[in-house]
């Protein structure tokens, strides 16, 4: 019954740290990628969406993710999407306890553990639905196969290796599980047991990464991606970027760890290599926090088992069983609560991150051109408009636009000196302004006029371009999805 009731409550308490659902910034353009190939017959390989210069090919890495949401959307409405992120997030942490518990975790300490980890965790499942979810999952999957493995057992690399294609296909962070295999089979070496079934299945999943639309050419997209800086992208910044309560929890996780380390020695804990390099690239990438959320749940009980820290945990567990009982009621109380309170159920497209009002003018007004955008809102832009409108800049960031074209788009939003210069480099036919930017103020002194105003959006045209002006400045608009 703890067992029942402690699982039970985290499974509330994550999914009220989750429970609002908004739709993510990336699956705008996921989506419209797909709705564009299937009315050209074939995946579009050239980006057809922006008037400012981009790559070529273009190699989305999520058009897999774009083609679930986009035909879930299509066959089944909006809400598959909510349903599929929260099916991926309690997938994902049904994999970690079954993981520790596999490994002979006692489900008292895993229970004490788990909060930490799915506080540490929840900004990467928060919107509905990232791509690198998929990535979070399919981690957490591999880890728990390591622990078959560990058994003897040689079934998991069957029916990885017929998994792991999928993976591929829907998001780029398969690097990471070639990357933690690599360590994994390293570790085992090292520890003297059987490895070679390790490096077939490696193989394997080198080869598999051929198995895209884009042939290699993914691998020239790859390099690009995994070595590029994005200062524009604040996910990809230091954990500490996100306060001193998330530099608090990491720390407290990681002397944990350390504790561990300490009390019995770095070769009596297993995965450590693949917790450790987690632990390296949250540091320095919080958008990666979660990979180290998964491997520390999946891990670090089973290395309290073996100190007396841990084993104090599940005796005092076990002789307050009644007051444990009492004690997760009470979160799963609470969590369900604060979850309901959220209306997970419902999907939301807000304004200020998506010009909703805006939009919609510029459809009302049949306009027809090119608009400048930030590289948040370009996305949600190409959904609703295109083709009629083509835009500066998305989030697609790596896989679409040259340094050259990010750095001119932000530096004009930013108002910073040269930002003229972006108007005239590109024939921008239109402006959408956040009013909070810098450009706000700016683009006033301009012959560009402002035809249309809400609570967070402006937009501007350029001389020569007629549209009637409205005023909505007490306004602010709500979307909807798709």
């Amino acid at each position: 019954m703890l067992r029942r009731v402690s699982y039970s409550a985290l499974a509330a308490f994550f999914l009220a740290l989750i429970a609002y659902n908004f739709v993510d910034i990336d699956i705008w353009h996921q989506m419209a990628l797909i709705r564009e190939s299937v009315a050209a017959g074939h995946l579009l390989k050239t980006d057809p969406f922006a008037y400012t210069p981009t790559l070529s090919p273009w190699i989305d890495h999520e058009w897999g993710a774009g083609a679930i949401a986009f035909f879930a959307t299509r066959w089944f409405g909006g809400w598959t999407v909510i349903l599929l992120k929260f099916l991926i997030a309690m997938g994902t942490g049904f994999f970690c306890l079954r993981c520790a518990e596999k490994m002979g975790a006692d489900f008292r300490v895993v229970a004490v553990c788990a909060p930490l980890a799915i506080f540490l965790a929840h900004l990467g499942f928060f919107s509905a639905v990232r791509a690198q979810v998929y990535t979070f999952f399919f981690t957490a999957l591999l880890i728990l196969f390591w622990q078959f493995d560990q058994t003897g057992s040689r079934r998991w690399t069957i029916a990885w290796l017929l998994l792991f294609p999928l993976w591929v296909n829907v998001h780029g962070g398969f690097v990471v599980g070639i990357g933690l295999m690599v360590l994994y089979s390293i570790e085992t070496m090292l520890r003297g047991r059987r490895f070679r079934h390790l490096l077939l299945v490696l193989l394997g999943m080198l080869l598999e990464v051929f198995l895209t639309p884009y042939g290699t050419s993914y691998f020239g997209y790859l390099r690009r991606a995994l070595v590029m800086a994005r200062p524009y992208a604040p996910e990809w910044r230091p954990i500490w970027g996100l306060g001193w309560w998330w530099t608090f929890c990491f720390s407290v996780a990681m002397a944990v760890v350390l504790y561990c380390v300490w009390s019995v020695g770095i070769r009596n804990l297993a995965g450590i290599l693949p917790l450790a390099a987690t632990a390296m690239e949250a540091l320095l990438h919080r958008k990666l926090l979660p990979l180290f959320a998964i491997a520390w749940l999946c891990y670090v009980p089973f290395y309290l088992r073996q100190i007396a820290a841990g084993r104090w945990i599940a005796e005092f567990v076990e002789r307050r069983a009644r007051f444990a009982v009492a004690a997760w009621t009470l979160l799963a109380c609470a969590s369900v609560v604060a979850a309901i309170r959220q209306r997970p159920w419902e999907l939301s497209v807000p304004q200020p991150i998506y010009p909703v009002g805006a939009v919609n003018y510029l459809r009302q007004q049949n306009f027809s051109g090119n608009l400048m955008v930030p590289f948040r809102q370009g996305a949600y832009v190409s959904w609703k408009l295109f083709p009629a409108v083509k835009v500066s800049l998305d989030s697609r960031y790596e896989e679409t636009y040259p340094n050259s074209v990010v750095e001119s788009v932000f530096r004009f939003y930013e108002g910073r000196p040269g930002w003229q210069a972006t108007l005239e480099a590109y024939p921008t036919d239109a402006v959408l302004v956040p009013r909070e930017s810098a450009v706000a103020q700016k683009i006033t002194e301009t012959g560009w006029r402002r035809v249309y105003r809400d609570r967070e959006f402006e937009l501007f045209i350029r001389p020569g371009v007629s549209l009637p002006e409205e005023d909505w400045s007490a306004t602010s608009f709500r979307g909807s999805f798709p």
